[in-house]
């Protein structure tokens, strides 16, 4: 009677183990997927941030062609927040991804991955908290051909003034 009780019980034992194992199992890989970067078949990694985005621009190319890069006035980010609410846009039409590097006084505060045209990171969080004052902020565009996402193609450095406050 003994001996039935003890198989009983290790067999129980060996069913919840199992059944852990199976949990943390389904459990891992759900979350690492949910923390893979968006990536095409082409091996080519999408922000994951990016969403539709049709904002207006003022279009200042006089009718010639070529990659639209958007201008920025003055930004404002409140003090403390590493979270800043600043659109980073790749306007529709543009025939290239836009890669977004955020400097201030030449640090690397944030780099975007690749923002498909029509897209854009409309908030993002950076390394660094800045005190409260006046910077000179670079962002500088690269940009990449659609085909492939890795041939460079022209790109812009557009200075602004940020208030942090």
């Amino acid at each position: 009677m003994q001996n039935k009780k003890k198989k009983k019980t290790a067999r129980n034992v060996i069913l919840i183990a199992g059944l852990a194992v199976i949990i943390f199992a389904a459990a891992w890989m759900i979350l690492s997927r949910n923390q893979q970067k968006t990536q095409t078949a082409q091996g080519i990694v999408l922000d994951e941030n990016a969403e539709a985005w049709d904002g207006n621009m003022n279009d200042m190319s006089n009718g010639k062609s070529g990659i639209k890069i958007p201008g920025y006035g003055e930004l404002t980010v409140p003090q403390g927040d590493n979270t800043w609410n600043i659109t980073l846009a790749n306007p529709k039409g543009n025939n290239c991804y836009f890669r977004y590097t955020v400097t201030v006084d030449g640090e690397t505060l944030y780099k975007s991955d690749l923002i498909e045209p029509g897209k854009a990171v409309r908030q993002f969080e950076v390394s660094k908290l800045l005190d409260p004052g006046e910077y000179e902020i670079h962002l500088n565009i690269s940009t990449y051909s659609l085909d492939d996402g890795q041939t460079p193609m022209n790109g812009a450095n557009v200075k602004s003034v940020l208030h942090v406050i």
